[in-house]
């Protein structure tokens, strides 16, 4: 086997591999260098923010500071006030809305309300199947569109006493912020009077 050809291809070279090469380093040295010069400007920045600091502590009186404290301590606290008010808020229009669409003889024994993805799941009993079908209905029912999303898992089992049990995943519209809202104007409105045909 002649091993000539093999020896001949290896001392040639290509004047494109020393490009490569060349390339390749002085890319590396570029990004060492880019490295450094961001970590010098990142700690000239925190000698800046301290020195910022610093000075910020020396402005206004120690009653104005003590001030300043106390504004902060108030709007972090309102801050968290206005968190737990709108859930409360999703809360209370889910159970209101719920408690006016329940039927009669079907009952919500757990309520698993998530105000993140705007979802509830609803687990409860019926007296039969026709119940627990007329309380889907009424939740699929054109009206309630505005409010619920869509109606995702359902199961029913028949319970120890004779009762459906059921489970049942709204995802409901942020219009559900609204729903009392919405109604109280209609409910104060309308008297049986208003009902009555014209004469």
């Amino acid at each position: 086997m002649d091993f000539s050809a093999i020896f001949q291809l290896r001392n040639k070279k290509f004047w494109w591999m020393d490009v490569i090469f060349y390339f390749v380093i002085s890319l590396l040295i570029a990004t060492v260098l880019c490295y450094l010069i961001f970590l010098i400007k990142n700690n000239l920045q925190r000698e800046d923010i301290k020195k910022e600091t610093l000075a910020l502590q020396t402005v206004g009186t120690y009653q104005q500071n003590e001030y300043e404290k106390n504004v902060i301590d108030y709007r972090n606290k309102i801050n968290d006030f206005s968190e737990l008010f709108k859930n409360h808020e999703f809360a209370s229009n889910v159970f209101v809305f719920a408690q006016k669409q329940t039927m009669q003889n079907v009952w919500f024994k757990q309520f698993s309300l998530d105000e993140k993805n705007s979802a509830v799941q609803l687990s409860g009993e019926a007296d039969d199947m026709d119940s627990f079908s007329r309380q889907v209905a009424i939740f699929e029912n054109e009206g309630n569109k505005k409010y619920i999303k869509s109606i995702g898992t359902l199961n029913s089992t028949l319970g120890e006493s004779a009762r459906i049990s059921f489970n049942i995943d709204l995802v409901l519209n942020q219009n559900i912020f609204d729903y009392i809202s919405d109604t109280l104007p209609i409910l104060e409105t309308t008297t049986p009077s208003d009902q009555l045909p014209a004469q």
